[in-house]
């Protein structure tokens, strides 16, 4: 019986090839085409005439003449719900770039690619690539031909058909959104926000700011930059891809957090209604050191917290006291004390204020975010002072006069006893007793920081000084030159100056706050970039949306207009334009929230930018208008930066040479001293250029997590700063000092120059390995690459960490101490910790002893080290604790979308049996039945409508 079958199916297996040729002979008796594109493109393949004679019939012309090439390409997208504008690129066969005019046929559904190429005959190959954010970059051989049904058409067609796959960073943001709207219903929610640590942290090998376009799109506008409801957490590499979305319905939040990329719930509950039970036996279990955070953002955002706050909180990890009163402090500033001008007139690093402080407190954060305080523009230093009478509570901002040469000093303070016993004199509630209770102080101190924020800060002295005072405090005035030794908040030092305290003598002034709707901020994004379509249009330039080759560069995100954030002009731009941060095509540049609110379009075309930049005046809500650029960010953007270097250059707000070595040290770190679960990076920096913002900003560390230190040395050289890792199991701290040698070059483009380095030193982890050398002996300019190594390297008790950001013992700086410990491996460091009775063997650390070692003087660690405890992995898997997304091609049980459920990995389409011949050949026949047939109907059907489309 079984044999029977299978001759009868061989029969109808001929009788189908035979039916099948009898059509083709057919179809071949009116055309003899060859098919354009790589085969992908059925559907719009061209019936068109190739053979020679035909040329020669319709074409007298010789090889040299111009003729117009003409290529339809339809682009569909994995997420058939995306609706974007592709970049489409045409090269011919030597590589070379071709202009062309791209125009929507509605009609056909696709694009029309039009130009002039001498030299094109019957069958000549363009190569046509495709991207779309989210998606990977496809390309394509297309031919063109001529038209065998016009003999005076002397056009040359082609056609393909583009299946756009999404990256596998954007399949996950959008299945986790897909995932949470299932388990929260977005739509029947009051509001949505979403938490994440996407964006800096890596999935195989690279960024993952395609996980934010993910959510955004899947979101169904639900989640936008506008809204302010998509924070990410300032993340490292080797981080997890954890997301957290919550949704709001009256004061009801509920949570569903999804951890290392998985697409199954790690928790799915209540985030308002927390008792003591459910934070300690299940949200810090399943969030970890990250719950808080978690937690306290979604309940700030239910506050009201305004959301530049709300980002400056996720910069810093959370909501607490410290952050609230930091923000406190900005305002007491202001209002006290305004901005004049810092600096010279267009030197790129002048702020209006600079600060000494102690790292330890979230307060730190708060003003070196939102006042744009950082390291690398020289306008913050901070080490432990404690010493000197100073604590971590306190900062003293510095108002300089340029042109006097002479400044104020404002010290402020947070009196965390103070502000929780006023809490308890309101309310008869204590701050501190459980989660809960601390989530409701969190709220009291939203409320006081809108309403009253002095009564949340006391400013204790303010304080004339001289050129001198300011230059002993930060280490100098001049912004290219340390010039003497940072003392940083020296108390003892600044009271011992004798000087008057003019805390008494303070003028407030009154700021109106504005009303405009959100609506209305909005419509400010939209005018923006009307105008800026307008401008180019001028110019006789067409702006197209969606393009990656035009950036807005932005203050909104960080200034205030009329103590309005202007967040909902990122939607008003994004609807017009399809600029985002996400596409890397919407930047914030970091900037102080007191500074104007600007727009900057930037075009690169042909490897040069062209730029018009409109500020915004709020008393007429016009514009004015630069051709000329404000943020010169705009000139690395020929030379394609990776996405990461491109988010410190807009943390640093600028794009310079001293910041450009920055990404070299991180890579560095990240290769030699990657860090896990339980590992956790801190840097010192010993001489304080522009490259601290890019390595501290990329290793994620900061001053308000005291993990970030300034010490500013004027001996320190080319011993650029000091790498420390703490393992929280095993109670270890490793330390390393960086000595730095930049690369050289021999001409050319600086930025050019140190993006090619960069994307070549990423892909290596061993920079003298021969893979490496090959490879960077083939940048052009390169003379010598960088080099970073290691003076010493050694593990160290926490007394001795604690001399080490205390600016030294005695006499030794903090380069000189480290110097003079003894080498240790982390065993060494366990078993003297051990032996004095300061260490247990499950990792524990009592207080009952310290460690005294006395160190032989000369004494320094090999440049090798050794490797630290941590198993993890600067590839930055998202590891195992679920399913995982992938977007290589498989059999897949799919859902509306065509994408994989939940959970799934891959399954049979059917379950075959033990006696499964017969109905796989069953299978086959009819499924290659099915392709002759439906192959033959699709040329047929096409063959006029696609030529009827390309002679439009």
């Amino acid at each position: 019986m079984k044999n029977r079958t299978i001759k009868r199916n061989m029969v109808l297996l001929v009788l189908t090839v035979l039916f099948t040729l009898f059509i083709c002979g057919a179809a071949s008796a009116a055309d003899s085409s060859t098919i354009g594109g790589n085969g992908t493109g059925s559907d719009l393949n061209l019936s068109i005439q190739n053979s020679t004679d035909s040329v020669s019939q319709l074409s007298p012309q010789n090889n040299s003449h111009v003729v117009d090439p003409i290529i339809g390409v339809k682009v569909g997208y994995e997420y058939s719900s995306d609706s974007i504008n592709p970049e489409i690129t045409v090269k011919d066969s030597k590589g070379v770039k071709i202009n062309v005019t791209k125009t929507y046929d509605m009609a056909f559904k696709g694009y029309r690619l039009s130009f002039d190429y001498a030299g094109a005959v019957n069958g000549t190959k363009f190569n046509v690539s495709v991207s779309a954010p989210g998606y990977t970059t496809q390309s394509q051989m297309i031919g063109v031909f001529f038209n065998s049904a016009n003999a005076t058409d002397t056009n040359l067609y082609g056609s393909a058909t583009f299946n756009m796959k999404a990256t596998a960073a954007y399949k996950l943001g959008r299945e986790v959104t897909k995932k949470a709207d299932q388990l929260l219903n977005f739509s029947k929610a009051d509001k949505v926000l979403v938490i994440t640590t996407a964006g800096l942290a890596y999935l195989n090998g690279t960024t993952t700011e395609d996980c934010l376009e993910g959510i955004l799109n899947g979101s169904g506008g639900k989640i936008s930059y506008g809204q302010g409801n998509l924070l990410t957490f300032q993340s490292t590499r080797t981080d997890p891809l954890d997301f957290c979305f919550v949704v709001m319905n009256g004061n009801a939040l509920t949570a569903a957090f999804f951890k290392n990329g998985s697409l199954t719930p790690a928790y799915k509950g209540t985030f308002s209604a927390i008792n003591q039970t459910l934070w300690e036996k299940t949200i810090v279990p399943k969030f970890g050191d990250a719950a808080f955070g978690y937690v306290s953002l979604a309940n700030a955002w239910k506050e009201g917290l305004s959301t530049d706050i709300l980002r400056q909180a996720a910069y810093h990890g959370h909501v607490c006291l410290g952050t609230i009163s930091g923000q406190a402090m900005i305002s007491l500033l202001l209002k006290y004390y305004p901005p004049g001008v810092y600096g010279n007139t267009g030197e790129l690093e002048a702020t209006s204020y600079r600060a000494v402080s102690v790292p330890g407190n979230s307060d730190d954060d708060a003003f070196i975010y939102s006042l744009d305080l950082t390291s690398g523009k020289r306008s913050w230093v901070g080490y432990e002072t404690s010493g000197s009478g100073a604590a971590d509570n306190m900062v003293g901002f510095i108002r300089w006069n340029a042109k006097s040469n002479k400044g104020t000093l404002i010290i402020m303070a947070f009196d965390e006893d103070k502000v929780v016993q006023k809490y308890k004199n309101a309310t008869g509630l204590k701050a501190y007793s459980g989660i809960a209770s601390e989530l409701k102080f969190n709220a009291w101190l939203i409320n006081k920081l809108e309403k009253d924020p002095d009564s949340l800060v006391d400013i204790l002295y303010v304080f004339n000084i001289t050129a001198e005072v300011h230059n002993n405090l930060t280490g100098g005035v001049d912004s290219k030159n340390v010039v003497c030794d940072a003392r940083g908040l020296d108390m003892d030092y600044i009271l011992g100056l004798g000087l008057t305290n003019l805390v008494n003598q303070k003028t407030a002034t009154n700021y109106a706050t504005g009303k405009l709707t959100e609506a209305q901020i909005k419509q400010i994004g939209i005018d923006a970039a009307n105008k800026a379509i307008a401008l180019f249009a001028a110019d006789g330039i067409t702006l197209e949306k969606d393009d990656p080759n035009l950036t807005v560069f932005t203050s909104a995100g960080y200034v205030r207009v009329n103590e309005q954030v202007m967040d909902m002009a990122f939607d008003g731009i994004y609807d017009v334009l399809g600029s985002r941060l996400s596409r890397a095509t919407l930047l914030s540049q970091h900037n102080a929230r007191f500074n104007p609110l600007f727009f900057q379009f930037t075009l690169v075309q042909n490897g040069t930018y062209i730029s018009k930049t409109l500020t915004y005046d709020p008393e007429t809500g016009n514009f004015t208008v630069k051709n000329e650029s404000t943020c010169i960010i705009d000139q690395v953007l020929p030379y394609d930066p990776p996405y990461d270097v491109l988010m410190a250059w807009l943390w640093h707000n600028h794009v310079c040479g001293g910041s450009s070595t920055g990404y070299l040290i991180t890579d560095y770190v990240y290769d030699n001293f990657p860090i896990g679960e339980d590992e956790q990076y801190s840097y010192v920096s010993t001489n304080d250029i522009c490259r601290d913002d890019i390595l501290s900003y990329l290793l994620g560390v900061s001053a308000g997590s005291g993990t970030y230190y300034n010490q500013r040395m004027e001996s320190a050289g080319s011993e650029v700063g000091i790498i420390s890792i703490y393992d929280s199991k095993t109670k270890t701290r490793r330390v390393a000092i960086l000595n730095l040698t930049s690369p050289k070059f021999s001409g050319g483009n600086s930025y050019e120059n140190y993006i090619n380095l960069y994307k070549v030193l990423q892909k290596h982890d061993d920079w003298n390995s021969p893979e490496c050398l090959a490879e960077l002996a083939t940048i052009p300019n390169l003379i010598s690459g960088p080099s970073i190594t290691r003076t010493v390297d050694t593990w160290v008790t926490e007394e001795e960490w604690q001399a080490i950001i205390s600016g030294g013992s005695g006499s030794l700086n903090a380069l000189e101490y480290i110097k003079s410990l003894p080498v240790r491996t982390q065993a060494d460091l366990i078993s003297l910790l051990n032996q004095n009775g300061t260490h247990n063997q499950n990792g524990t650390q009592n207080n009952n002893g310290t460690a005294v070692v006395e160190a032989p003087d000369g004494v320094q660690g090999n440049s090798q080290g050794t490797s630290s405890s941590g198993t993890g992995s600067a590839t930055g898997s998202v590891g195992d604790s679920g399913p995982t997304v992938s977007a290589a091609t498989q059999t897949e049980v799919t859902t509306d979308e065509g994408t994989p459920s939940a959970g799934s990995n891959a399954y049979e389409v059917s379950k075959a049996s033990p006696n499964s011949e017969e109905s796989d050949l069953n299978y086959a026949l009819i499924a290659l039945g099915a392709v002759l047939c439906g192959g033959l109907l699709v040329v047929g059907f096409f063959k006029g409508s696609i030529l009827g489309f390309l002679r439009k």
